[in-house]
C-alpha cells in the first residue's frame, strides 16, 4: 500500500487519545456561552434564548462524547451547525465564521483520515457560504459594547478549543513517537533473541548429533572388532544422546503450544515417588553428585504425568548443572496440593534474578560467563507446564548458600506408609487443551 493511500486510511492523531480533553473543553465553552446568554449579554430574548439552547447543547455532547465515540467526524460536523446557528443567531458572523472553520480545518486535520477530512472540511465551507448569505437578514440588535464582550469571550473560547487540539495531537504523537521507539527496541531484543536461540539450539543439536554420528560410524567400520561390552556401551549412548535430542525438541515445542492454548494434558493419578525416581536417576546419572531423596511412596497426584516428568527432568537438569556436589529433594503436603523442594549447594541465584530466569532463553550467566549447554528454557517451560496443570514453580534462597526450586502439584490422596508397594498409575482421563 503506497503512502498516499495510507494518508486516506489513517489520521495524523488517533480521536480516543485526544477525546476526553477536547470534550471536556467544548462542555466548558457550551457552559460559559449558556451563562453569557442568561444573563443578558445578548440583549434581545429572541437571540439570547437560541444562543442558550444551542450552547447548552453543545456542553451536553461534549459530555457525553467525553466517554463514547471512535471518531471525530459526529463531533466536528455537530459543532460546525452549532456554531453557524449561534453565528445566525448572534450576527457579525465575519470573525466568528473565521475562526470557527480554523477550529473546524484544524480539528478535521488532525483528527480524520484525508478523505473524511475533505468531506467535513467541504461541509463546514458549505454551512459558513450559507450563514454570510442569510446572515443580513438577522438584523442583530445588540449593543456594540456587549457584543465584543460577547465576541472576546467566545472567540477566546474557540481559541481554546483549537489550542486544545494542538497540545493533545502534540502530546499523542509524543506518545506514538515513545511507543515506536519501544517497538523498534522490542523488535531488536526480539531478533536478538532469536540469533542467540539459533545459536544455543545449534550448539545443543551439535553435541548428541556428533556424538550419534561417530559412535555409529564406529560401529559400522568396527563391529567384528568390537567386544560386545564396547557395543553395548556404544548403543547405550547413542541411547542417551537420543533421547537428549528428543527432550530438547519437545522443550522447544512446547511453549508455542501453551501460547497457543492447544496444550494437550492427560490427568491421571499416579505415586509422584516412582515418577521422581525414574526421573532422578535417568539425569543424575554418572554425575557424582550426591543426591538425597525424601519423598516417600504412597504420594498420589491427579496430573498429566508426562508433563510431570518433563517439569522434574527440567528442574533436576538445572540442579545438575548448577548444584553443586550435593541435591536433596523432599516434598510437603498441604490440603490439596502437595509441594516438592530440589534444594542444592550451588552458589545461588542473586535476587534481582528471581524472575528473571523464568523467562525465555534466559540463563544464569551471559556472554563468556553463559553455562557451557542449555538454551534457557527449562525454568520457562516447568514453571509454565505446571500453571498449566493448576500448580506452579518458583525460587527460594536457602541458608547459608544454594538454591531451592519448588513445584506445587495437585495432591490426590496420600496412603499411609506408602500401602502395599508401588501404587499403579490409572488410566488418564480424555486429554484436555489449555
Amino acid at each position: 500500500m503506497s503512502t498516499s493511500e495510507l494518508a486516506k486510511l489513517r489520521a495524523p492523531v488517533a480521536y480516543t487519545d485526544v477525546r476526553a480533553r477536547i470534550n471536556t473543553v467544548r462542555v466548558v465553552f457550551g457552559l460559559v456561552l449558556a451563562g453569557l446568554a442568561i444573563t443578558g449579554l445578548v440583549q434581545d430574548l429572541s437571540p439570547a434564548a437560541g444562543v442558550l439552547v444551542f450552547a447548552l447543547y453543545m456542553a451536553a455532547d461534549g459530555l457525553w462524547r467525553r466517554g463514547h465515540g471512535e471518531s471525530a467526524v459526529p463531533m466536528l460536523l455537530t459543532d460546525t451547525f452549532v456554531f453557524a446557528a449561534i453565528g445566525l443567531l448572534k450576527g457579525d458572523v465575519n470573525l466568528w465564521l473565521s475562526v470557527t472553520f480554523l477550529y473546524i480545518l484544524t480539528g478535521a486535520l488532525l483528527l480524520l483520515p484525508l478523505t473524511r477530512a475533505a468531506a467535513v472540511i467541504s461541509v463546514a465551507l458549505l454551512v459558513g457560504i450559507t450563514v454570510l448569505l442569510l446572515a443580513p437578514i438577522g438584523d442583530p440588535v445588540i449593543s456594540e459594547t456587549r457584543s465584543n464582550v460577547f465576541d472576546i469571550v467566545s472567540i477566546t473560547l474557540m481559541s481554546l478549543l483549537v489550542g486544545s487540539l494542538l497540545y493533545g495531537a502534540v502530546q499523542a504523537l509524543h506518545a506514538s513517537t515513545q511507543r515506536h521507539r519501544q517497538a523498534l527496541s522490542a523488535e531488536r531484543r526480539a531478533v536478538e533473541l532469536k540469533d542467540e536461540f539459533v545459536s544455543m539450539v545449534s550448539h545443543e543439536f551439535r553435541t548428541p548429533l556428533t556424538s550419534i554420528a561417530g559412535f555409529s560410524e564406529t560401529l559400522r567400520a568396527n563391529w567384528p572388532d568390537l567386544e560386545p561390552e564396547e557395543i553395548a556401551e556404544f548403543l547405550i549412548i547413542m541411547r542417551q544422546e537420543a533421547h537428549h535430542l528428543s527432550d530438547l525438541v519437545e522443550d522447544i515445542l512446547v511453549i508455542p503450544r501453551i501460547e497457543a492454548g492447544r496444550l494437550r494434558l492427560r490427568p491421571q493419578e499416579f505415586d509422584l515417588a516412582a515418577e521422581i525416581a525414574a526421573t532422578s536417576r535417568l539425569v543424575f546419572a554418572d554425575t557424582g553428585k550426591e543426591i538425597n531423596t525424601y519423598i516417600p511412596t504412597g504420594v498420589i497426584v491427579n496430573a498429566d504425568r508426562g508433563r510431570v516428568g518433563q517439569i522434574l527432568r527440567n528442574l533436576f537438569d538445572n540442579a545438575r548443572k548448577y548444584g553443586g556436589d550435593a541435591v536433596q529433594i523432599d516434598g510437603e503436603a498441604s490440603t490439596d496440593t502437595y509441594t516438592i523442594t530440589i534444594a542444592d549447594n550451588g552458589p545461588g541465584i542473586p535476587e534481582p534474578d528471581w524472575e528473571r530466569i523464568f523467562e525465555h532463553f534466559e540463563q544464569g550467566g551471559k556472554g563468556n560467563d553463559r553455562p557451557s549447554e542449555g538454551v534457557g528454557l527449562g525454568l520457562p517451560i516447568a514453571r509454565q507446564l505446571a500453571r498449566a496443570m493448576g500448580g506452579d514453580v518458583w525460587y527460594a534462597a536457602r541458608f547459608p548458600t544454594g538454591a531451592s526450586f519448588l513445584f506445587s502439584i495437585r495432591l490426590a490422596r496420600i496412603i499411609p506408609d506408602g500401602g502395599e508397594g508401588e501404587v499403579p498409575a490409572t488410566e488418564a482421563t480424555e486429554p484436555t487443551e489449555v
